[in-house]
């Protein structure tokens, strides 16, 4: 007997392929059905030549663009990577000149690389260049060139060696304790105590500190943030240890309360935690770093905090800078130490992919010790090494 036809809305499938679309761009999608072996029936014309700024428009303006599938922040570094490297050539995009620069023209491997290989220019923000650019050409050269021209010219030109691995720098427990203790004597120290206890109890980024008072669940213990690459309005859970909830449990109270019975539930709850203006914006990211650089430098001064570090496989002391997200690295590292399974540490942290979190099994070389001294071989004392004395 033949399966009946289910009788679907209409459109259903076009809009339910305009979502997919919407959220991972075209080029994407057109990737995951090439790997499922789905061939589209409509093949792209080849060869279509276009300007370097007509690339640069539709790389920002298109909606079906990566540039629209990224977050507001990322959005923003991507234009100004596409400004950059349109202006390295002669072209700049705010302007909206007319010229007759080719794309193709510039997607050589000696331009590229010419490009990345600026003097002066910082290993990492070579390899942020880098990154943007296989992005970029991704998603405005497969008109003109073929797949394995594009192949080709990303591993020839925009394949930098990795550098050495660096275990993420974290505190101390002793160094967060002396870095809180500094900041009850700095000016607003109860918000920028809560402040350092909401990033040592949950392991948010600075860029998620900016909830609201509405985000905040103090009886089951999370807080909403908008999340690293998230669209504008999504909003993910983060959980809180207790001495975090106990923290922003008495600073709310101690700085909102009075506002309670003023304003109505909604705008009271859409309050910032935590704000220079009584909770009608949030703090800066940039005034949030200044203040926690400051209680660090202070903590380097006082011999607390050391900015340089042995490194073993260089065979010399290596300069540390140490941030806010350094108390990002203090919650992942001490969770896994403590023996918290790495999936639920993931989770935690926001991660997409476990790989991000296995960045922090690199621990301490002291950790390392720690860890082998509990070994049960280690624990051993036979006759054969008895004999050997104490010294040994």
């Amino acid at each position: 007997m033949a399966l009946e036809k289910e009788d679907l809305p209409k459109f259903t499938i076009h809009n339910e392929i305009q979502t997919i679309l919407n959220k991972y761009g075209q080029v994407e999608v057109e990737k995951e059905l090439g790997s499922m072996g789905v061939l589209l029936t409509e093949k792209k014309p080849k060869n279509k030549e276009i300007t370097l700024l007509e690339a640069a428009q539709h790389f920002l303006e298109d909606e079906f663009s990566a540039y629209q599938s990224v977050s507001p922040s990322s959005q923003s570094s991507y234009k100004s990577e596409t400004r950059s490297f349109c202006k390295y050539f002669g072209v700049n995009i705010d302007v909206d000149l007319s010229t007759n620069l080719l794309l193709t023209e510039v997607l050589t491997p000696e331009k590229l690389m010419s490009y990345i290989q600026q003097p002066k220019i910082a290993e990492a923000t070579r390899r942020k260049k880098a990154a943007f650019l296989r992005t970029f050409i991704d998603s405005v050269a497969r008109d003109v060139l073929s797949e394995k021209e594009i192949s080709q010219l990303k591993k020839r030109a925009l394949q930098l060696n990795e550098p050495d691995p660096q275990p993420p720098r974290a505190f101390t427990a002793e160094q967060i304790n002396y870095l809180l203790n500094l900041s009850r004597l700095t000016r607003c120290a109860l918000r920028n105590y809560t402040i350092l206890w909401t990033l040592v109890g949950t392991g948010i980024r600075v860029d998620e500190l900016h909830f609201q008072i509405g985000d905040v669940n103090l009886e089951k213990g999370w807080i909403k943030v908008r999340a690293k690459g998230r669209k504008k309005l999504a909003k993910v859970k983060r959980f809180m240890t207790k001495g975090a909830i106990k923290a922003i449990t008495y600073y709310v109270n101690f700085t909102y309360s009075h506002l309670k019975n003023v304003l109505s539930e909604t705008d009271y709850n859409r309050l910032y935690v935590f704000s220079d203006e009584n909770g009608r914006n949030a703090l800066s990211n940039r005034a949030i770093q200044k203040m926690v650089k400051g209680l660090i430098d202070t903590a380097i001064e006082d011999n607390v905090i050391q900015d340089k570090v042995w490194d073993s496989d260089r065979g010399e002391g290596v300069k540390v800078n140490y941030s806010t997200h350094s108390f990002r690295h203090s919650f992942a590292i001490y969770a896994l130490e403590s023996g918290m399974d790495i999936y639920i540490v993931k989770e935690l942290l926001g991660h997409k992919s476990i790989g991000s979190t296995e960045v922090y099994l690199n621990l301490f070389d002291e950790q390392y010790q720690k860890a082998i001294n509990k070994h049960p071989f280690a624990q051993l004392e036979t006759d054969q090494l008895k004999h050997l004395g104490d010294d040994v």
